[in-house]
């Protein structure tokens, strides 16, 4: 018996006590666990769906290459959004319920900022910003991820290096 559960029986909180601990089990205490367990951190499981989507369609597989959905690159965003500041935040946020409420006209309405000629200033409207870090975001994520490294150190002598993926100490 745990000293915990001796403490609450003698203060007779015996059946509050174990509620709260049935309870918290299934709250994840790092956010190490959250990852592991695959739960959404920032996003909804609706909105997480459609950043998925998102990511599929900037960063498609090619030429036996992953793409954002084989390197399960939204779900790392998911969590990396969700550590991040409040200014990033709100970017993915309201990027993300833009593209959703665009997605519905079609992917060229969705997606017609990213379109547009090149500046130096960037993006002038906050959606058109979203995108922009959203592609560099997803391309990142995939190309770091393992799975991209498993697929490029079998391709040529010239990826030599690209295998060498560093797993986590647990």
């Amino acid at each position: 018996m745990q000293r915990r559960s001796v403490f609450y029986a003698l203060l007779g909180l015996a059946p509050a006590a174990q509620a709260f601990q049935e309870s918290a089990a299934a709250i994840p205490a790092t956010a190490a666990e959250a990852v592991s367990m695959g739960l959404p951190r920032f996003y909804s499981q609706a909105d997480l769906a459609a950043f998925a989507e998102l990511g599929q369609t900037l960063i498609p597989a090619f030429d036996g290459r992953p793409g954002a959905k084989e390197a399960e690159a939204a779900e790392f965003l998911d969590f990396l959004i969700g550590q991040s500041p409040s200014d990033i935040q709100t970017l993915y946020k309201q990027g993300l319920a833009t593209y959703k409420l665009r997605r519905k006209a079609g992917l060229d309405a969705a997606l017609k900022e990213l379109n547009e000629p090149w500046t130096h200033a960037g993006p002038a409207n906050a959606y058109g910003k979203f995108l922009q870090a959203a592609k560099q975001a997803f391309y990142q994520a995939t190309v770091n991820s393992r799975q991209w490294a498993e697929a490029m150190s079998g391709r040529s002598r010239s990826a030599a290096g690209v295998g060498s993926y560093w797993l986590p100490i647990e």
